[in-house]
């Protein structure tokens, strides 16, 4: 979900989005939005001071071009101030101001035309990049020459892969101890008193039961 509600600040957006390969060529294009990226509770160094973080959402959007060739935009924070370059990008497609009543979601927009003005730029390391610079409705005469998605296949991006999660040592099972049988007790023997009577002759006695 990206649904703009009204805020009072703005900012820019991060490094993030697909990993495009070739140079979109500069000029004026039919494009068709092939995807929308959210980067949500990101965290970067601020404009003012390197060394302090802030942590912001961000988006970016990824056209596709007749001759087969992608673009994305540069990264864009998710506000809907009116300065910020979101809804100046998002008011130049719609040739208006977006709906922000909480019922519009710009995600909608994947799967759209739109027109696109290119621009090539240098980045600080030397490598040359295109750039969008400005985006406008399609005219109705230029509708039939927007791209198909099925010609295009959207680049995967690198995500953070989740941290590993330990692997619980198994205890070895300890064997119980053998049960040692019990031994029934021994009976006790009946006693034979014997009592000698005359010579020769023994009277035995046998215990009561």
């Amino acid at each position: 979900m990206a649904i703009l509600s009204p805020v009072s600040s703005s900012a820019e957006g991060p490094i993030t989005g697909w990993p495009v390969e070739g140079l979109a060529p500069q000029g004026q294009h039919v494009v068709l939005c092939l995807d929308v990226k959210d980067t949500l509770n990101h965290q970067r160094p601020t404009y003012e001071n390197p060394e302090a973080l802030e942590t912001v959402d961000l988006t970016r959007f990824l056209f596709g071009l007749p001759d087969g060739t992608m673009i994305q935009t540069g990264e864009m924070k998710i506000s809907a101030h009116e300065k910020s370059r979101l809804m100046a990008f998002l008011t130049g497609w719609l040739a208006g101001p977006p709906i922000m009543d909480g019922t519009w979601d710009y995600c909608s927009l994947k799967g759209t035309g739109a027109m696109i003005t290119v621009v090539h730029k240098v980045s600080q390391k030397g490598r040359t990049y295109a750039d969008v610079a400005s985006t406008s409705p399609v005219m109705d005469q230029l509708a039939g020459q927007v791209p198909q998605l099925a010609s295009f296949q959207i680049p995967v991006s690198a995500e953070v892969a989740p941290a590993a999660q330990p692997v619980q040592q198994v205890q070895p099972v300890q064997q119980a101890a053998p049960v040692q049988q019990v031994q029934p007790a021994p009976q006790a023997q009946p006693q034979v008193q014997t009592q000698q009577t005359a010579p020769g002759f023994t009277q035995v006695q046998q215990p009561p039961f």
